[in-house]
């Protein structure tokens, strides 16, 4: 009987659906499927959002650091420059976590073609964090901070050494000297603690050229490493011996002023000389170029920063 009915079947009947099983091609979309399931253009697509989390988010992890560490946050809220950093860290420790589950579950290597994505972005990110974090503060304590505080400080247009005393200029960041103002270096002297200390007086010239010995030496011009052992060299910063130089910066690193008040005390001794109240300055030609370099080369570190890590993290992408 049943061949009955196979009899009155028509000859060819589901050729055409064999014909759509051999060429799948036919429903638009098992031709997109790739050996393992997935459409190839999602993979694809989620390959390249991968790489540009990998390459972009740890160097914007680097930037919002390195500056929240660097500029005027942290000098006028330590605990706000601080707070993002600590967020910061708990972002990176999320990715940490991320790290950790999609390697239990073995999902780990299914976005980007076998790469660890996950692992990659959380070290890299956790990389991106401590060196943010480190020359971040680098950066502000060697540039942005000494600005911020001449910033803050009081500037004295005509400071006249052979009248005025240390005590008068407590409060004082930017100083202009009267007129033929330059360092006495017969008086320079150094002191020795791991790293050569040199200090100089500064006096004021006569008008026929003389310099005559002060009653009172309260303003010495100061550096590192600059001078040889008794100071009788000494050649510190670019205006040292530039007779129309007469501006000071004040010394504003408070761990190295006591060593320069020992070279001042050795040269009071040396030279039996008298100083009430010193205090401590780097001789320039224009005190507020010379401020402003500080803050130049802050924002320099920042942008070299950018462009290095930038560099870095597009080497280990790819």
């Amino acid at each position: 009987m049943a061949s009955r009915y196979l009899d009155r079947i028509p000859a060819g009947y589901g050729d055409d659906m064999a014909n759509h099983l051999d060429h799948p091609s036919m429903y638009g979309a098992m031709d997109k499927l790739g050996a393992s399931g997935y459409p190839r253009r999602q993979r694809k697509r989620m390959n390249l959002v991968s790489m540009a989390l990998a390459l972009f988010g740890p160097w914007l992890l680097f930037v919002a650091v390195f500056a929240a560490m660097s500029f005027s946050l942290h000098y006028q809220s330590p605990e706000g420059a601080y707070f993002i950093a600590g967020v910061s860290m708990l972002l990176v420790l999320t990715l940490g976590y991320f790290a950790v589950i999609s390697l239990r579950n073995g999902t780990a290597t299914e976005v980007g073609h076998g790469a660890n994505w996950y692992i990659f972005i959380f070290l890299t990110a956790l990389l991106a964090w401590c060196l943010g974090v480190a020359f971040g503060d680098v950066n502000f304590t060697r540039n942005m901070q000494p600005y911020y505080d001449m910033t803050n400080l009081n500037v004295y247009p005509a400071v006249d050494v052979t009248r005025m005393r240390g005590q008068q200029l407590m409060d004082a960041g930017r100083m202009v000297f009267m007129p033929r103002s330059q360092l006495d270096l017969r008086y320079a002297m150094s002191f020795r603690n791991t790293e050569m200390y040199c200090v100089a007086p500064v006096a004021r010239r006569e008008a026929n050229g003389s310099v005559p010995r002060l009653l009172n030496y309260d303003f010495w011009a100061v550096g590192i490493n600059c001078c040889s052992g008794d100071g009788s060299d000494f050649h510190c910063g670019q205006a040292y011996d530039d007779k129309q130089a007469r501006g000071g910066l004040r010394l504003m690193r408070d761990s190295q002023r006591p060593f320069f008040r020992l070279a001042v005390q050795q040269a009071l001794a040396a030279y039996n000389l008298k100083a009430t109240h010193p205090i401590f300055l780097h001789w320039v030609a224009d005190p507020i170029l010379a401020m402003k370099e500080y803050e130049e080369n802050g924002f320099k570190s920042l942008l070299l920063g950018m462009f290095s890590h930038f560099s870095l993290q597009l080497c280990l992408v790819a």
